[in-house]
């Protein structure tokens, strides 16, 4: 083992002053603490006006080392203090300097708004001692034609330990006539003992419990006047007045703040229980639709041939995406389209997409169906769903307008239902605005009047959202409207539970007849398991995969007879004649093939479900949007502050301590 030499000692050095810098260890300070066993204030009134007052402090230090204390007063309701006096219970009469720290004197620092004492001696730890803090208080005194009156705040509030004990005596010249006492301005007689001494000119203030770090003690006490000299101070002059304006507030308050009270609360309670009895009455005079008895408790087959896009909007009385979506499948069950199942393969992911072709140019289109149709595919035979993604949302409101116009024009409604939710809700942002300026200005002007200013505001903003739910429910249907609501309503009853009403086997060659008005009804997937369950056939219009998608085109449809749809691909194919009744053409070759291939509903409903729910997911997706974080102002809270008002206390009080 090698011992550092002599030569290697500075670079040991070198080394732990890198490590200590690196790597500092911290030494705690001990905490210094310390508690006033007894915080006694004598206050002696003199025959010229001012007033002495002398701050007796027994103070146990019970932790850390001291060498100093300080008393910081704040300039108010007197003119300026003098005669300043520190002495100790050692006997130590300290001598005021300008400057320094040496031990038995004391400074005073005199900004115009506070005084600043500190006094200095020898260090101190774990005992107690004793500071008396002297001063001459000029022009503090209230003069009234009823009697002279002092006001102290003693003992201050800004400490930091708590005072065990303490008296605050008050001697005066002349008689007492009245007194009080205050901790943190409330009455303080259940926590103080008040004795009156000397012929009444003398009163002590004995606290009943210790005084809590942040609680001030404050003594009143009148005396008869004419004995002592002075006059009202422009302190005073200004304080009376704070007082004479509170005290004809606190009379306003009580004379109308019972009928303010009274007067909003009625109005308050008018809007909240009146506005919705006359939102009630609007609905029913303006948006409810006819009573109809019920039709039956299903029916079996459609009241008519009215496209599910246009059955969902009429039940519901408002286009979703679901109506769009059942129109998609509609118009492929009409054979306008058809839809392949595209399986696509990368690295290490599979993904499904879906062909949409055009078929036939002979199938009628109602308005909405051909914008449908034109929004997808332009002027394109075919389209993937993917394609369609983050492109094809801002189609989609010119779809809704237009399937809104077609149920007015079929005359369900006897107006825009879009249009009214729209009127109505207007109506409604503007009430709720107009009860919130309503509110904020009964708020100010009677909100230090009563606590019900806030009342009728409120129940305009609660009419007000009440008018905004309402809007919902505001457009009405013709008295047609609402008898074929009743039917097709019948008829979802029969689809929900069709194998509660109908045999499935005997339904399930042309289930897919009536998948549309399922998805504009909400209950396609339930309605598909019941016919998976069954091992019913896939929809002839869905194609499973693209070799049985064959070589045909629109061009190929004409008279309802023609060629045949051949499968592409592998696999024993199987064909059916274009054209033909329900069930036949498109949709039945191509059953025929999946038949052939083996392909039923119970093998496809995965990927069948998969295009419902991409369709209405893709096309009213939007392109991601980079939205920047909001920005104004931050920080701690600005504003001001203040210590009560002006006429609110006495003079005294401030901060006191040790260090």
């Amino acid at each position: 083992m090698k011992f550092p030499t002599r030569h290697s000692t500075p670079w040991l050095i070198t080394l732990l002053c890198v490590i200590l810098t690196l790597f500092p260890v911290r030494l705690q300070a001990q905490e210094k603490s310390l508690v006033w066993e007894r915080y006694d204030v004598e206050i002696v009134v003199n025959n010229d006006g001012t007033f002495n007052v002398a701050e007796e402090q027994r103070i146990r230090f019970t932790n850390g080392e001291f060498t100093f204390g300080y008393a910081e007063i704040p300039v108010r309701f007197f003119n300026y203090l003098d005669n300043w006096a520190i002495t100790d219970s050692s006997g130590n009469r300290y001598t005021q300097v300008t400057g320094g720290d040496a031990p038995y004197t004391f400074t005073i620092e005199d900004l115009g708004y506070r005084y600043g004492i500190r006094w200095y001696f020898p260090p101190i730890a774990n005992r107690t001692e004793t500071y008396t803090l002297s001063y001459r208080v000029n022009g503090g005194l209230r003069y009234y034609e009823g009697g002279d009156q002092v006001w102290w705040r003693a003992i201050p509030n800004e400490r930091t330990f708590p005072v065990l004990q303490g008296r605050v005596t008050v001697t005066v010249p002349a008689a007492i006539q009245e007194w009080s006492a205050y901790i943190d301005e409330q009455d303080a007689r259940n926590s103080a003992t008040a004795t009156v001494l000397d012929g009444r000119r003398t009163i002590g203030f004995d606290l009943d419990r210790r005084l809590q770090a942040g609680e001030e003690f404050e003594v009143r006490v009148q005396f008869e006047p004419n004995v002592v000299a002075g006059a009202p101070q422009p302190w005073q002059v200004q304080a009376d007045q704070v007082v004479v304006e509170r005290e004809a507030e606190m009379a306003y308050r009580q004379t109308w703040g019972p009928i303010a009270t009274v007067a909003l609360g009625a109005l308050g309670a008018l809007f909240l229980l009146g506005g919705p009895a006359l939102l009630y009455l609007l609905w029913y005079k303006l948006g409810r639709d006819k009573p109809v008895e019920v039709v039956a408790d299903y029916l079996p087959e459609p009241p008519d041939d009215l496209p599910p896009g246009l059955v969902g909007t009429l039940l519901d009385e408002q286009v979703d995406m679901q109506d769009i979506v059942a129109t998609l499948v509609d118009l492929a069950r009409r054979k306008a389209i058809s839809i392949t199942e595209v399986k696509k393969s990368g690295f290490l992911i599979s993904s499904t997409d879906f062909t949409y072709r055009r078929e036939r140019d002979d199938v009628p289109l109602l308005a909405y169906e051909q914008l449908l149709l034109d929004s997808m595919f332009g002027r394109k035979d075919e389209v993937d769903l993917s394609d369609l993604k983050d492109k094809f949302y801002n189609k989609v409101p010119k779809i809704k307008s237009s399937l809104y116009e077609e149920v007015t024009k079929q005359n369900f409604f006897t107006r825009n239902p879009e249009s009214v939710r729209n009127q109505y809700g207007c109506l409604g942002v503007v009430l709720l605005i107009l009860a919130g300026v309503i509110g904020f200005i009964l708020l100010g002007a009677f909100g230090d009047l009563t606590a019900a200013a806030f009342l009728p505001g409120f129940g305009m903003g609660v009419t007000a959202l009440g008018f905004l739910l309402l809007s919902r429910y505001m457009p009405r249907k013709t008295d047609y409207g609402a008898e074929m609501a009743a039917r097709w309503e019948a008829f979802k009853r029969y689809l929900k539970d069709i194998d509660r009403y109908s045999d499935l086997d005997q339904q399930k060659e042309i289930w897919d007849r009536w998948l549309p008005y399922a998805i504009a009804f909400g209950v396609e997937r339930e309605y598909m398991r019941k016919f998976e369950r069954i091992d019913a056939p896939a929809p002839g219009w869905y194609i499973p995969d693209p070799t049985l998608y064959g070589p045909y085109r629109r061009r190929y449809y004409g008279t309802g007879t023609g060629p045949v749809i051949v499968a592409g691909g592998g696999g024993g194919g199987g064909m059916g004649n274009i054209g033909g009744g329900e069930g036949g053409g498109l949709g039945g070759g191509l059953s025929s093939a999946s038949r052939g291939m083996g392909a039923s509903l119970s093998g496809m409903s995965a990927g069948l479900g998969s295009m419902l729910s991409s369709a209405s997911s893709t096309m009213t997706s939007r392109p991601a949007s980079t939205s920047s974080s909001g920005g104004g102002w931050s920080g701690g809270g600005g504003g001001f502050s203040g210590g009560g008002s002006f006429g609110g206390g006495g003079g005294g009080g401030g901060s006191r301590g040790f260090g």
